[in-house]
Protein backbone atom coordinates (compact mmCIF):
# COMPACT_ATOMS: atom_id res chain seq x y z
CA UNK A 1 0.00 0.00 0.00
CA UNK A 2 3.18 2.34 0.63
CA UNK A 3 4.06 1.73 -3.01
CA UNK A 4 0.71 2.26 -4.12
CA UNK A 5 0.55 6.09 -2.15
CA UNK A 6 3.90 7.45 -2.86
CA UNK A 7 3.22 6.19 -6.65
CA UNK A 8 0.00 8.13 -6.95
CA UNK A 9 1.50 11.35 -5.33
CA UNK A 10 4.50 11.12 -7.38
CA UNK A 11 2.41 11.55 -10.93
CA UNK A 12 0.49 14.42 -9.07
CA UNK A 13 1.45 17.05 -10.52
CA UNK A 14 2.67 20.38 -8.19
CA UNK A 15 0.50 23.06 -8.47
CA UNK A 16 2.01 27.55 -8.28
CA UNK A 17 -0.28 30.03 -7.94
CA UNK A 18 1.65 33.42 -8.99
CA UNK A 19 0.47 36.53 -7.68
CA UNK A 20 1.29 39.15 -9.90
CA UNK A 21 1.70 36.45 -12.42
CA UNK A 22 0.23 37.82 -15.91
CA UNK A 23 3.51 39.36 -17.17
CA UNK A 24 7.39 40.06 -16.47
CA UNK A 25 9.15 38.14 -14.44
CA UNK A 26 5.82 36.77 -12.68
CA UNK A 27 5.15 35.04 -15.97
CA UNK A 28 8.12 33.82 -16.78
CA UNK A 29 8.33 32.10 -13.95
CA UNK A 30 4.96 30.86 -14.18
CA UNK A 31 6.08 29.26 -17.87
CA UNK A 32 8.96 27.78 -16.57
CA UNK A 33 6.86 25.94 -13.89
CA UNK A 34 4.90 24.55 -16.40
CA UNK A 35 7.64 23.40 -18.39
CA UNK A 36 8.81 21.51 -15.30
CA UNK A 37 5.46 19.65 -15.30
CA UNK A 38 3.64 21.82 -12.80
CA UNK A 39 0.13 22.81 -13.13
CA UNK A 40 -0.08 26.81 -12.73
CA UNK A 41 -2.36 29.47 -11.73
CA UNK A 42 -2.05 33.33 -11.98
CA UNK A 43 -3.33 36.20 -10.92
CA UNK A 44 -3.47 39.61 -12.59
CA UNK A 45 -5.55 42.73 -12.79
CA UNK A 46 -5.29 43.31 -16.96
CA UNK A 47 -8.16 42.10 -18.54
CA UNK A 48 -6.21 42.27 -21.71
CA UNK A 49 -3.28 40.01 -20.59
CA UNK A 50 -5.31 37.66 -19.00
CA UNK A 51 -7.48 36.64 -22.47
CA UNK A 52 -3.95 36.62 -23.98
CA UNK A 53 -2.93 34.01 -21.63
CA UNK A 54 -6.29 32.35 -21.98
CA UNK A 55 -5.50 32.26 -25.83
CA UNK A 56 -2.07 31.33 -25.84
CA UNK A 57 -1.16 29.65 -23.23
CA UNK A 58 -4.85 27.59 -22.10
CA UNK A 59 -3.01 25.12 -19.80
CA UNK A 60 -2.15 28.10 -17.62
CA UNK A 61 -5.71 29.56 -15.18
CA UNK A 62 -5.74 33.25 -15.30
CA UNK A 63 -8.15 35.01 -12.61
CA UNK A 64 -8.20 38.10 -12.76
CA UNK A 65 -8.36 40.60 -9.33
CA UNK A 66 -7.44 44.40 -8.27
CA UNK A 67 -5.07 43.65 -5.75
CA UNK A 68 -5.59 47.26 -4.42
CA UNK A 69 -9.09 46.30 -3.66
CA UNK A 70 -8.87 44.36 -0.31
CA UNK A 71 -12.11 43.09 -0.60
CA UNK A 72 -12.06 41.97 -4.34
CA UNK A 73 -8.23 40.15 -3.29
CA UNK A 74 -10.03 38.00 -0.60
CA UNK A 75 -12.89 37.18 -2.54
CA UNK A 76 -10.12 35.76 -5.03
CA UNK A 77 -8.73 33.72 -2.00
CA UNK A 78 -11.73 32.57 -0.61
CA UNK A 79 -12.08 31.28 -3.84
CA UNK A 80 -8.89 29.11 -4.23
CA UNK A 81 -9.67 27.63 -0.58
CA UNK A 82 -10.10 24.24 -2.05
CA UNK A 83 -7.24 24.05 -4.15
CA UNK A 84 -4.43 22.05 -3.13
CA UNK A 85 -0.95 24.18 -4.27
CA UNK A 86 2.72 23.21 -3.36
CA UNK A 87 3.99 26.88 -4.55
CA UNK A 88 2.74 30.24 -3.85
CA UNK A 89 4.94 33.19 -5.61
CA UNK A 90 4.52 37.23 -4.75
CA UNK A 91 5.03 38.48 -8.07
CA UNK A 92 2.70 41.57 -7.76
CA UNK A 93 4.68 45.06 -7.42
CA UNK A 94 3.67 48.89 -8.23
CA UNK A 95 6.53 51.60 -9.08
CA UNK A 96 6.88 55.20 -9.25
CA UNK A 97 9.68 57.21 -9.96
CA UNK A 98 9.80 59.23 -7.05
CA UNK A 99 13.51 61.04 -7.98
CA UNK A 100 11.66 62.46 -11.28
CA UNK A 101 7.95 62.66 -9.69
CA UNK A 102 6.62 63.78 -6.25
CA UNK A 103 4.13 61.30 -5.03
CA UNK A 104 0.31 61.73 -5.77
CA UNK A 105 -2.15 60.21 -3.19
CA UNK A 106 -3.00 57.82 -6.06
CA UNK A 107 0.81 56.51 -6.44
CA UNK A 108 1.13 56.88 -2.75
CA UNK A 109 -1.66 54.61 -2.19
CA UNK A 110 -1.28 52.05 -4.88
CA UNK A 111 2.29 51.33 -4.12
CA UNK A 112 1.72 50.96 -0.66
CA UNK A 113 -1.25 48.50 -1.05
CA UNK A 114 0.35 46.36 -3.83
CA UNK A 115 3.81 46.54 -2.43
CA UNK A 116 3.15 45.68 1.09
CA UNK A 117 -0.60 45.49 2.29
CA UNK A 118 -1.78 43.01 -0.45
CA UNK A 119 1.42 41.24 -0.11
CA UNK A 120 0.39 40.47 3.61
CA UNK A 121 -2.90 39.36 2.76
CA UNK A 122 -1.82 37.16 0.13
CA UNK A 123 1.29 35.93 2.45
CA UNK A 124 -1.16 35.34 5.81
CA UNK A 125 -3.36 33.30 3.30
CA UNK A 126 -0.88 31.19 1.84
CA UNK A 127 1.25 30.39 5.22
CA UNK A 128 -2.31 28.76 6.94
CA UNK A 129 -3.26 27.32 3.55
CA UNK A 130 0.50 25.19 3.25
CA UNK A 131 0.53 24.92 7.01
CA UNK A 132 -2.76 22.10 6.54
CA UNK A 133 -1.11 20.83 3.60
CA UNK A 134 1.73 20.16 5.54
CA UNK A 135 -0.15 17.96 7.87
CA UNK A 136 -0.16 15.17 5.29
CA UNK A 137 1.84 15.25 2.92
CA UNK A 138 5.70 13.78 3.10
CA UNK A 139 8.64 15.50 2.90
CA UNK A 140 10.96 15.38 0.50
CA UNK A 141 12.17 17.55 -3.10
CA UNK A 142 9.11 16.62 -5.57
CA UNK A 143 6.38 18.37 -3.07
CA UNK A 144 8.10 20.90 -0.58
CA UNK A 145 5.74 23.44 0.36
CA UNK A 146 7.67 27.06 -0.48
CA UNK A 147 5.95 30.53 -0.09
CA UNK A 148 8.33 33.25 -2.65
CA UNK A 149 8.30 37.10 -3.02
CA UNK A 150 9.74 39.35 -5.07
CA UNK A 151 11.10 42.30 -3.62
CA UNK A 152 14.09 44.59 -4.89
CA UNK A 153 18.02 45.24 -4.22
CA UNK A 154 16.40 49.02 -3.25
CA UNK A 155 14.76 47.17 -0.34
CA UNK A 156 18.42 45.84 1.12
CA UNK A 157 19.31 49.31 1.47
CA UNK A 158 18.81 51.19 4.85
CA UNK A 159 19.00 55.08 4.72
CA UNK A 160 16.83 57.89 5.70
CA UNK A 161 15.86 59.15 2.58
CA UNK A 162 14.70 55.90 0.97
CA UNK A 163 11.77 55.74 -1.06
CA UNK A 164 8.27 54.59 -0.66
CA UNK A 165 9.12 52.07 -3.17
CA UNK A 166 12.21 51.09 -1.37
CA UNK A 167 10.93 51.19 1.79
CA UNK A 168 8.24 48.95 1.24
CA UNK A 169 10.54 46.48 -0.11
CA UNK A 170 12.34 46.34 2.21
CA UNK A 171 9.43 45.55 4.72
CA UNK A 172 8.65 43.01 2.37
CA UNK A 173 12.25 41.34 3.09
CA UNK A 174 11.63 41.82 6.92
CA UNK A 175 8.33 40.02 6.72
CA UNK A 176 9.58 37.33 4.54
CA UNK A 177 12.44 36.64 6.88
CA UNK A 178 9.37 36.78 9.97
CA UNK A 179 7.29 34.02 7.86
CA UNK A 180 10.31 32.16 7.57
CA UNK A 181 11.20 31.42 10.68
CA UNK A 182 7.94 30.85 11.66
CA UNK A 183 6.81 28.30 9.24
CA UNK A 184 10.26 26.26 9.33
CA UNK A 185 8.16 23.81 12.19
CA UNK A 186 6.05 22.99 9.41
CA UNK A 187 8.36 22.68 6.88
CA UNK A 188 7.65 25.42 4.77
CA UNK A 189 10.41 26.88 2.73
CA UNK A 190 10.42 30.75 2.49
CA UNK A 191 12.22 32.78 -0.14
CA UNK A 192 12.87 36.47 -0.79
CA UNK A 193 13.97 37.68 -3.99
CA UNK A 194 15.86 41.18 -4.28
CA UNK A 195 17.47 41.73 -7.53
CA UNK A 196 18.57 44.66 -9.20
CA UNK A 197 17.45 45.75 -12.65
CA UNK A 198 15.34 42.95 -15.11
CA UNK A 199 14.48 43.56 -18.42
CA UNK A 200 10.67 43.80 -18.41
CA UNK A 201 8.36 45.51 -20.49
CA UNK A 202 7.56 47.58 -17.26
CA UNK A 203 10.65 48.44 -17.15
CA UNK A 204 11.33 49.83 -20.35
CA UNK A 205 7.44 51.31 -20.44
CA UNK A 206 9.69 53.45 -17.21
CA UNK A 207 11.97 54.30 -19.57
CA UNK A 208 10.72 55.42 -22.97
CA UNK A 209 11.04 52.00 -24.41
CA UNK A 210 14.51 51.13 -23.55
CA UNK A 211 15.94 50.29 -20.61
CA UNK A 212 19.45 49.25 -21.95
CA UNK A 213 21.17 52.41 -19.96
CA UNK A 214 20.45 50.16 -16.22
CA UNK A 215 23.31 49.30 -14.81
CA UNK A 216 23.99 45.40 -14.61
CA UNK A 217 20.65 44.93 -16.11
CA UNK A 218 19.98 41.15 -16.68
CA UNK A 219 17.53 39.56 -19.22
CA UNK A 220 14.07 38.29 -17.88
CA UNK A 221 15.46 34.16 -18.73
CA UNK A 222 18.73 35.15 -16.60
CA UNK A 223 16.23 36.24 -13.59
CA UNK A 224 14.14 32.91 -13.71
CA UNK A 225 17.56 31.12 -13.56
CA UNK A 226 18.79 32.89 -10.22
CA UNK A 227 15.33 32.84 -9.11
CA UNK A 228 14.99 29.03 -9.12
CA UNK A 229 18.45 28.13 -8.35
CA UNK A 230 17.77 30.34 -4.94
CA UNK A 231 14.94 28.17 -4.47
CA UNK A 232 16.53 25.15 -4.83
CA UNK A 233 19.50 26.00 -2.88
CA UNK A 234 16.96 27.50 -0.24
CA UNK A 235 18.41 30.90 0.08
CA UNK A 236 16.70 33.01 2.72
CA UNK A 237 17.19 36.49 0.62
CA UNK A 238 18.58 36.28 -3.07
CA UNK A 239 20.43 39.44 -4.30
CA UNK A 240 21.51 39.53 -7.73
CA UNK A 241 22.91 40.35 -10.09
CA UNK A 242 26.55 39.92 -8.06
CA UNK A 243 27.85 43.01 -9.10
CA UNK A 244 24.79 45.09 -7.31
CA UNK A 245 25.10 42.76 -4.24
CA UNK A 246 28.74 43.73 -4.13
CA UNK A 247 27.98 47.09 -4.33
CA UNK A 248 24.96 47.27 -1.94
CA UNK A 249 27.39 45.16 0.97
CA UNK A 250 29.94 48.22 0.19
CA UNK A 251 27.29 50.72 1.03
CA UNK A 252 25.72 49.23 3.97
CA UNK A 253 29.13 48.89 5.17
CA UNK A 254 29.99 52.71 5.24
CA UNK A 255 29.15 55.23 8.28
CA UNK A 256 25.47 55.70 8.19
CA UNK A 257 26.12 60.00 7.26
CA UNK A 258 27.84 58.79 4.23
CA UNK A 259 25.56 56.56 2.72
CA UNK A 260 22.77 59.25 3.38
CA UNK A 261 25.11 62.06 1.10
CA UNK A 262 25.75 59.79 -1.17
CA UNK A 263 22.85 57.97 -2.07
CA UNK A 264 20.45 61.69 -1.44
CA UNK A 265 23.02 63.38 -3.60
CA UNK A 266 23.16 60.74 -6.43
CA UNK A 267 19.33 59.41 -6.25
CA UNK A 268 17.02 61.37 -4.46
CA UNK A 269 15.08 63.97 -6.49
CA UNK A 270 15.86 67.64 -5.73
CA UNK A 271 13.09 68.95 -3.53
Amino acid sequence: MKNITQSTSAHKPSHLIVFGGTSGLGLALAMHHQALGWQVSVVGHSVAKIAHINSQHPDIVAHCCDLTDRFQTQNLLDSLLNISFQRVIYSAGSYTNERIHHLSQADSDKMLTINLQAFEQVFRWASEQLKQQSYSLDFNKSNKLSLICIASIAGTMNYPYASLYAKSKRAMIATASAYRAALAPYHIQVNCIASGYIDTQALRDLNNGDASHKPFIISTQTAVKHVMQAIDKNIELAIFPRSMRYITWALNHLPKPVISWILRSKLDKTT
